[in-house]
């Protein structure tokens, strides 16, 4: 073994073991994060502006605040459009964007860092050009939102429109790098999502273009990464109308998110 290369192998171990290190530390200190008291006046805010709490169970409860507590300490707000961040705002977003971690495997939104806060709709930050959007999510961050229309989804939770359920879920179909409609799925399970959500789509898409009237909102017929996060809102918000109308995509949701919402008693 030439020295150069031993000097490589041991450069080489350096970096594992730093990097083992590193997210060895990590796990712990979110364990620890996760595991503190979460400060009364932010079950305050998310009891008055996070409707589906509400229906949770404890345990479901108890989790959601816990993730609550790592969200906060990792990421970063800002306000823009003359807007202070407040609290509030913090972890009402929070705590919306968190109902898609519980109760599975995940790494709190790997990619994301920032989270952009307007007062109310705004022009795409990243593009020139006119509009009027709620909400953007991006590849590796950050997320956009609009304070206005946070605070009406949250306070609304059987409407089946959500708009920090749908950018975060853009947020978890980016996970891989790429928005197509398909997160990070257990192997098991990838043949039944491609079958059932490309059926699902395609039928959208063709109803949505004849103006039918459907039970999901019609920008889920853009393209599959639309799809993902329109019926994920209707998921968590409208669950017992979606799985009588749509069994089978239904079933293939509660497989991704280990959740039930059906048994939560929303409508």
């Amino acid at each position: 073994m030439s020295q150069t290369y031993l000097i490589l192998l041991i450069i080489l171990l350096l970096l594992i073991s730093c990097t083992w290190l590193y997210m060895w530390h990590k796990k712990q200190k979110r364990n620890q994060t996760f595991k503190l008291e979460t400060p009364a006046q932010w079950v305050t805010y998310i009891k008055n502006n996070v409707a589906i709490y509400h229906f949770l169970p404890q345990h479901l409860q108890q989790e959601l605040l816990g993730h609550v507590n790592v969200f906060l300490a990792e990421k970063y707000f800002s306000g823009h459009a003359g807007l202070t961040v407040t609290d509030e705002m913090r972890v009402t977003i929070a705590a919306q964007a968190c109902l898609l971690l519980l109760n599975r495997k995940h790494n709190y939104f790997t990619h994301l860092k920032t989270i952009m806060i307007y007062p109310a709709g705004f022009k795409n930050p990243k593009h020139e050009g006119p509009g009027h959007h709620l909400g953007e999510s991006w590849v590796r961050g950050p997320v956009v939102l609009s304070w206005n229309d946070v605070k009406h989804g949250g306070m609304n939770a059987k409407d089946g429109t959500n708009v920090v359920i749908h950018e975060f879920a853009h947020q978890l179909d980016q996970a891989d790098g790429a928005g197509d409609g398909r997160p990070l799925i257990e192997g098991g399970q990838l043949r039944t999502w491609g079958k059932v959500l490309s059926k699902e789509f395609s039928s959208l898409k063709t109803k949505a273009k004849l103006r039918k009237r459907t039970f999901f909102d019609h920008y889920g017929a853009t393209n599959p990464a639309e799809f993902f996060a329109v019926i994920s809102e209707h998921f968590f918000e409208q669950p017992k109308t979606f799985s009588r109308k749509h069994p089978d995509l239904y079933q293939t949701l509660k497989n991704y998110y280990k959740l039930d919402p059906v048994t939560w008693l929303i409508t």
